[in-house]
């Protein structure tokens, strides 16, 4: 019955839909083709009462240890792009590197800062996905059409709050589908130049080498949560295969079999020992799955 709505896989492992590689399962996995056959899918699942999750790149997640009972969606094959003039419009399950790589193509700048950021558009409009606190992806955009209460709404710019990594998207229970932009002209080689800067960055000072989901933390204002954890001594501090990165402390490493309990533990016992030392409480940016 599935089939008709997208491409179904069963008795799938998460581990390559999560950057933290956990290796949780799940029963189905969907990938519908269309905007159309997932508003369907999404009727038929509440229908049915068939639990459900929407799981995208999972780069900023953490996944539980347990299996997932019911249909996981993934959005890989709602990602056409469409461009005129100088108005671009993207389906959310797009990765942001090929949104960024098209829209230089064509000469377009104000997205060239999400580049180097893993995942696809509708995760980094969910989160408000940056490389700089001054720029965010919502600086340029008109509108995002989404799924709420099964149906297809359009929701302009001015209707979304959005602060340091927050969106009011958190706040609802809506599925992001397709994004328009408005950008300007550009040189393609200055914004390739600067992705080129933000890579070499993003290598010198992230442990790209090992798996792991973005920054653990929040900054608290005017401080650093990497140099709070760092200064409470506990860079290459582990439980099991989780780890406190050695080269940013704001990031926890999966150094090959580290599990969501694992991980789980070891943010509570960085916020204790920050919180100890320095009277701050840490708060978390990664978003906490449970089933």
């Amino acid at each position: 019955m599935l089939n008709k709505y997208g491409e179904v896989l069963e008795n799938v492992s998460l581990e390559n839909y999560n950057t933290y590689g956990l290796k949780t399962k799940t029963k189905y996995l969907i990938k519908p083709y269309t905007i159309n056959d997932l508003q369907n899918l999404v009727i038929y699942l509440d229908e049915e009462k068939i639990p459900y999750y929407l799981l995208g790149k999972g780069s900023n997640v953490i996944l539980p240890d347990t299996d997932f009972k019911g249909v996981i969606i993934n959005l890989d094959n709602l990602n056409n792009i469409t461009i005129n003039n100088n108005i671009v419009t993207a389906e959310c399950g797009i990765l942001l590197s090929k949104l960024v790589k098209t829209v230089i193509e064509h000469k377009l700048k104000g997205l060239e800062t999400l580049g180097t950021i893993p995942g696809t558009l509708g995760g980094a409009l969910y989160g408000n996905a940056s490389f700089y606190p001054d720029k965010s992806i919502y600086d340029y955009l008109e509108e995002v059409l989404v799924l709420k209460n099964k149906k297809l709404v359009t929701i302009p710019r001015k209707d979304i709050q959005i602060s340091h990594r927050y969106s009011s998207f958190k706040e609802e229970k809506v599925i992001l589908l397709k994004a328009t932009f408005k950008l300007e002209e550009g040189s393609a080689k200055e914004m390739q130049e600067e992705i080129k800067l933000m890579q070499e960055k993003r290598l010198k000072t992230q442990p790209l080498e090992y798996k792991n989901a973005g920054s653990v933390f929040k900054n608290p204002e005017g401080l650093s949560a990497g140099k709070l954890i760092d200064e409470a001594g506990l860079k290459g501090y582990n439980i099991n295969d989780a780890e406190v990165s050695l080269k940013h402390a704001n990031f926890i490493v999966n150094k090959g079999n580290a599990t969501s309990k694992d991980i789980k533990e070891l943010i509570k016992y960085i916020q204790k020992k920050v919180l100890e030392k320095e009277h701050i409480k840490l708060e978390l940016e990664q978003i906490i799955i449970d089933w």
